[in-house]
């Protein structure tokens, strides 16, 4: 949870509301302090940030935390990073989390917290100007959030994905669009769609077929594709065919699509009549599959500056689907949760390219823009600009994204990476950014904040700058999270804070090495720019990081490092091998030295991660 600048503008809020209101606490602390577990991320458990690019709150008036969050909450307070964490919360809620931080104790110096250590006092209320839990040198604070689950999750929507994509057992030809005949000028059944365009232009209530009788209705034209979620919604017309139907259904596109005839594509699925997904969630999502079969759209044009949830597909829900669909030369702008092919995303992307460009304000991707859902062997290319939460493939991720790729130039303010602009609990497994990102703070080469979430035998060989602090090779602002078998090769720049792999380090950095040189006026290192009670092991960086200890990384060997020994480990079996089937588990044919994560290849070359798949590939 983020509470930046929370300050600004309440001082005479908080004054108004008089003494006798500011002495009264409306809050339980016990009950705040379990449902602020979100927040200890980016504010730490006792609200003094690891970053000081994030507001203190610790010891802060109770009134005024409250105030912000309930503005947060009623969307007067424009800030994607705290919306999506007070979403859903009662004022009681709000007010229990703001007794919780105003009773902590504030900042702290080291002094005060080596003296609070002698004299006993738990850990959790230490506090101190670098954030809570253990004392400086008692080792990094560890996750808060029980991954285990999630990646169970994950792991059965990529068996689903797999599977379902392999029901259809043959393409249909662009054959059957030739009975879609008739003028452009007439639509017949007047349900919004052209007769020309129109697969069943005399029945108000169909305006596709399914001539296959595969249980996919044929998609001809972007005209009929648009109205999946648009028929019978323009001025005069209508239609009998419920939205719900046509947003559960499954459909295949049969050949490609010139998307530039219309000029502002309407979106499939959107935030419902307010058009605000943190309300409504995927309530108002396409909720059913398509296909593209691997067939190009060229030419899409969304255009919604004020609005959330814009791509081809603004909203895709839980039970939705998106798979083998390119788009090329695509533009789409909008607010927040923008992406060229998925605008929010709930559901699974499977298999699909974008390229083109998407701008907006917040939680801006290539391919998605804001995602609570799995995105798989998926990839983007081209440009992505916005302000916060703004990343190559997906902007703002408390999903996964698995073996998909970026390379695309990121050019944002605040909280931006090469594949993921902000991840939140999410989990990033062998997958790759390449580009370049220019930003300000906590910028990354792959991930630009990683909050309590996971990085795994990924990588980064971008260029990366910014002129602010957390500037990392491959993370900007690493917060409770865990980064294992993963690199980055690209040079590094930034004020302050800046590191070959990870700007600030407040979390778990294993197996891993940079080849970049770092360029900084400020705190900077070859692994880490800063470590705040975090730790690197097993890491490398290269003499090119211009720092000490750099060693010359095409000369580490297996054995040395322990990533890929010549006798096979008996434990901890997913951080040595690939898992190749992608079910969570290293399975008996999986533990062979060739399936090693780690190849080290030949001496003059840095080693490599054997299973960052190339996006698009089926995995084995």
């Amino acid at each position: 949870m983020r509470l930046t600048n929370v300050l600004s503008g309440l001082t005479a809020v908080v004054f108004l509301l008089g003494a006798a209101d500011a002495a009264i606490a409306k809050g339980d602390p016990e009950r705040g302090k379990q449902l602020a577990r979100d927040c200890f991320a980016c504010h730490g458990p006792d609200g003094n940030s690891p970053s000081p690019v994030n507001p203190k709150i610790g010891g802060q008036h109770e009134r005024y935390i409250f105030i912000a969050l309930k503005q947060y909450l009623e969307g007067s307070r424009k800030r994607s990073l705290m919306t999506g964490s007070v979403l859903g919360k009662t004022e009681q809620e709000l007010e229990d989390i703001a007794a919780y931080y105003a009773a902590q104790p504030g900042y702290l110096s080291r002094r005060e917290i080596r003296a609070r250590k002698r004299e006993g006092v738990p850990a959790e209320q230490q506090g101190g100007p670098q954030g809570g839990g253990p004392p400086q040198g008692g080792g990094a604070q560890q996750p808060k959030f029980d991954h285990s689950d999630q990646i169970a999750k994950y792991n059965s929507m990529l068996a689903q994905a797999v599977y379902d994509a392999g029901q259809i057992s043959a393409k249909v030809g662009e054959s059957v669009c030739a009975a879609i005949t008739g003028d452009v000028a007439v639509d017949s059944d007047n349900d919004g769609l052209a007769d020309a365009y129109d697969a069943v232009p005399n029945d108000a209530g169909e305006f596709v077929t399914d001539v296959s009788g595969d249980g996919y209705f044929e998609i001809c034209n972007i005209q009929q594709f648009e109205a999946i979620g648009a028929l019978g919604t323009g001025e005069g017309t209508s239609t009998t065919l419920d939205r719900t139907i046509r947003m559960t259904r499954s459909y295949q596109v049969v050949r490609n699509l010139d998307a530039s005839s219309i000029e502002n594509f309407e979106p499939i699925g959107d935030c419902g009549p307010e058009g605000n997904c943190m309300i409504t969630f995927d309530r108002f999502g396409f909720q059913g599959t398509v296909d593209g079969q691997g067939h190009v759209i060229r030419g899409l044009r969304v255009s919604k500056p004020g609005g959330g949830g814009v791509g081809l597909f603004g909203v895709l829900g839980q039970s939705g689907t998106v798979r083998n669909v390119v788009l090329e030369d695509a533009a789409v702008v909008g607010r927040g949760g923008v992406g060229m092919l998925v605008g929010s995303n709930f559901g699974i992307v499977y298999q699909n390219s974008a390229q083109g460009e998407a701008a907006g304000e917040l939680a801006v991707g290539g391919l998605v823009g804001g995602s609570a859902g799995f995105v798989a062997f998926s990839e983007s290319t081209g440009i992505v600009s916005g302000n916060q939460a703004i990343g190559g493939l997906v902007g703002d991720m408390r999903g996964a994204v698995y073996f998909s790729h970026a390379n695309m130039e990121v050019a944002a303010s605040r909280g931006m990476g090469g594949l993921v602009g902000l991840n939140t609990f999410g989990f990033i497994l062998s997958s790759y950014a390449e580009g370049s990102i220019i930003g300000s703070n906590d910028v990354g080469g792959l991930v630009g904040m990683n909050t309590d979430g996971k990085v795994r035998n990924s990588y980064a060989t971008n260029t990366v700058e910014g002129d602010g602090n957390n500037i990392g090779g491959l993370v900007g602002f690493h917060s409770l999270g865990d980064v294992r078998n993963s690199y980055a090769t690209g040079s590094v720049t930034g004020a302050d804070t800046v590191g070959g792999l990870v700007g600030r380090n407040n979390g778990i950095v294993k197996r891993s090495f940079a080849a970049g040189a770092v360029t900084s006026t400020g705190a900077s290192g070859g692994i880490s720019g800063a470590t705040v009670e975090g730790e690197e092991i097993k890491s490398y960086w290269s003499a090119a990081a211009q720092t000490k200890d750099a060693i010359d990384l095409a000369k580490l060997s297996g054995n040395q490092t322990g990533w890929s020994p010549d006798q096979p480990p008996v434990g901890d079996l997913i951080d040595y091998f690939c898992d190749s089937n992608g079910n969570g588990f290293i399975d008996p044919e999986e533990r062979s030295p060739d399936n090693y994560v780690w190849d080290f290849g030949s001496s003059s070359e840095p080693p490599s991660i054997r299973c960052a798949a190339k996006a698009g590939a089926q995995q084995g």
